[in-house]
């Protein structure tokens, strides 16, 4: 195998160390997933009920103003009924009054069931937060522990950047063009392995590990025995020999 191969599979290999390497500084360590998405869902939960209660007493401060707003023009209305001199104002005065009285009523039904709502979400975040003590004491331990590790992992990034970059430099620009263009593509996976399938006859047949495409027997030849950098014909990715992996 050349040289030119087996630096590409190097920079393939350090390509996806690398990237898992960002991932992690990005995220949680594996064994942290589960305790992190636990928590998320749990703080989640938290704050949906705690913007619940927030809401509720919002609408209760805007009902109970919007009631002492309907008690004074209920007075003024009240204090006009002296002053009715017929039939038709007196009538008309009447139904201002209804409304008037129907729509306190209909504020304090609101206030009420505001009144409820909040009670209900101080219960529930103040039994869920009994539990989710535990859980942050746990999940902050982990984040603590992790904090401590990222300088690590963070150095270690900068090694796989260096070295990416030291292999890129030794390949063709085009090569490493068309890398990152499969790369995209395909999720990562850029290279794929040349595969040998077993057969009856005494003749090899080659095909691409990913897309299954047979390959031509003089390009298997080109690429095992003097390690050639090639692409499939079908799926376009690098192909290379097991021993290049």
């Amino acid at each position: 195998m050349s040289d030119a191969l087996q630096i590409l599979s190097d920079f393939d290999t350090v390509s996806h160390e690398l990237a898992a390497t960002r991932a992690l500084l990005a995220g949680v360590p594996e064994e942290m997933r589960s305790l992190h998405e636990e928590y998320t869902v749990a703080r989640a939960h938290l704050d949906a009920l705690e913007a619940e209660a927030a809401g509720a007493r919002s609408r209760r401060s805007e009902a109970e103003m919007a009631i002492a707003d309907a008690q004074e023009k209920l007075k003024r209305y009240q204090s006009q009924v002296p002053q009715v001199r017929n039939q038709r104002e007196y009538g008309a005065l009447l139904s201002e009054l209804d409304t008037v009285k129907a729509t306190i009523k209909r504020l304090e039904e609101e206030a009420l069931g505001a009144i409820e709502q909040v009670d209900t979400a101080t219960a529930a975040h103040a039994a869920e937060s009994l539990n989710f003590a535990d859980l942050e004491a746990r999940y902050q331990a982990g984040m603590a522990e992790w904090e401590a590790r990222k300088p690590e992992v963070a150095r270690r990034a900068a090694e796989l950047e260096a070295r990416r970059s030291e292999l890129a430099a030794a390949l063709s620009r085009g090569v490493v063009a068309q890398y990152e263009r499969l790369a995209g593509r395909y999720r990562g996976v850029a290279l794929a392995t040349l595969s040998r399938a077993d057969t009856p006859t005494a003749h090899s047949v080659w095909f691409c590990s990913s897309c299954n495409f047979q390959v031509r027997p003089q390009v298997a030849v080109e690429i095992r025995t003097h390690g050639v950098i090639i692409q499939c014909e079908s799926c376009r990715r690098f192909l290379r020999t097991e021993s290049a992996e």
